[in-house]
């Protein structure tokens, strides 16, 4: 959307009271519905391109504070979003039961630069180390009711790079004893000690997700994650709250079979082709063999492990592994069951090809976290107009992407711009006149 935007979007307009409070000035309401309103539509999500989206704009440095250094809270500000979601979640009857959150994390790339946590990790979508920020978010799915429930920064600490780091600066130091080299090898261990601290994994951001969600009153029943999360300290945190998990479980972890601990892929191996049973899901055929058997990663805690192949078993093939602690479940529940996972992944594809979720030039980590949450409002909002991520009886749409739901609000704002210059040519300004404020 590169025309001026002379008015607000509906979407925006409508839902600005819920959020009015967490905002302490008239000003920073505007700055809100400018700042959502341009992830909505603009090209770039950047503060810069976002302020020249609006005709008489201000200098962008207003917006700028707005996000960097303006006194509002973010994280009231995505409770009152997920408040939202609810009131309109529960607006029909809906089933705890058909509940599920999905604990995922996703890469926001970017070049390399002096961005808080910013961090060089292995991105295995493309098969090599990336600069990013490592974001562990959770979705809610109910059916064909979905939205983002919130997020956590995972902030890498490798131990071995660490170690390397710290005995490369002493070196340093004793071979060069000077003022300069000990203030860097101070400086380096003050930085390390501070990260060391502050590491979580992302097991234990999971954890804290989920608690959240409890405290939060999410209705949910079961937890989908992964292979990465497959580990004791999130299950046992899940089954702690009385909750169930399906989880992707890795090629290698260790099974207790026969007295011995062998590896899935090893096991499986003993698994003859009869054994396997077909089930249809939806337009796909999936085969499955399940068994019960204790995981040493989790403790010795009997889990129901799920081998599939899809179309035809393929011995000569390592299969697709799940787990699950419920072991009363069978195998076509629990595929089915593991596929509610899947709008997470079409979530991320979303935000940042549609809201601007990764396009950010902000540094401080406050700002960055700012932008991440105003983009999942600009997502929510959208809901308003259909699937998917609809938390609405009736909705006014049928837009079956984001993409489309953008544009239709890029659509109405055009509306708005042409009602605008019929307005201006009513009231007896003439075309140059108009275009100089278009263009100004």
């Amino acid at each position: 959307m590169r025309l001026p935007i002379v008015q607000f979007p509906n979407i925006v307009v409508n839902n600005l009271s819920h959020f009015a409070s967490v905002f302490a000035t008239e000003e920073q309401k505007k700055h809100f519905c400018e700042y959502v309103t341009g992830l909505i539509a603009g090209d770039k999500a950047t503060v810069t391109a976002i302020n020249a989206l609006f005709l008489n704009k201000n200098d962008q440095s207003s917006l700028n504070k707005f996000v960097t250094q303006a006194n509002w809270d973010e994280d009231e500000l995505n409770r009152k979003r997920v408040q939202l979601e609810l009131e309109r979640l529960h607006r029909r009857p809906i089933s705890e039961q058909a509940g599920r959150l999905i604990l995922d994390d996703t890469m926001a790339h970017h070049t390399h630069c002096s961005m808080d946590a910013l961090a060089y990790l292995r991105d295995h979508s493309v098969g090599h180390n990336v600069w990013a920020h490592n974001v562990v978010t959770s979705y809610y799915v109910n059916r064909s009711d979905q939205f983002p429930v919130n997020l956590r920064l995972y902030l890498q600490y490798n131990q071995t790079y660490e170690k390397r780091l710290r005995q490369k600066m002493a070196q340093t130091w004793v071979a060069t004893p000077t003022l300069k080299n000990n203030r860097q090898y101070l400086a380096t261990l003050l930085s390390q000690h501070y990260r060391q601290k502050t590491y979580r994994s992302k097991t234990v951001l999971g954890s804290q997700l989920v608690r959240e969600a409890i405290e939060w009153e999410i209705p949910f029943t079961v937890v989908l994650f992964d292979s990465w999360f497959l580990r004791s300290p999130l299950v046992a945190a899940i089954q702690a709250v009385g909750k169930d998990w399906i989880g992707a479980c890795p090629k290698d972890r260790l099974l207790l079979y026969r007295g011995r601990w062998v590896q899935a892929q090893e096991f499986i191996q003993t698994i003859p082709v009869e054994a396997y049973r077909p089930y249809r899901i939806g337009t796909h055929l999936f085969w499955a063999f399940t068994k019960v058997l204790p995981m040493k990663c989790l403790q010795r805690q009997r889990i129901r492990l799920v081998a599939s192949y899809e179309d035809q078993v393929q011995l000569d093939k390592i299969p697709d592994f799940y787990a699950t602690n419920r072991k009363d479940w069978e195998r076509k529940r629990i595929l089915t069951t593991y596929l509610d996972r899947w709008p997470t992944e079409t979530f991320n594809e979303d935000v940042k090809g549609n809201l601007g979720f990764e396009d950010y030039q902000l540094r401080r980590w406050r700002a960055i976290k700012r932008h991440w949450y105003l983009s999942f409002v600009a997502y929510s909002l959208l809901s308003d107009q259909g699937p998917p991520g609809r938390s609405r009886w009736a909705v006014r749409g049928q837009f079956q992407s984001t993409g489309q739901r953008c544009r239709a609000v890029a659509d109405e704002l055009l509306g708005y711009l042409v009602r605008w210059i019929a307005r201006q040519t009513e009231e007896g300004s003439d075309p140059d006149s108009i275009l100089q404020q278009l263009l100004a």
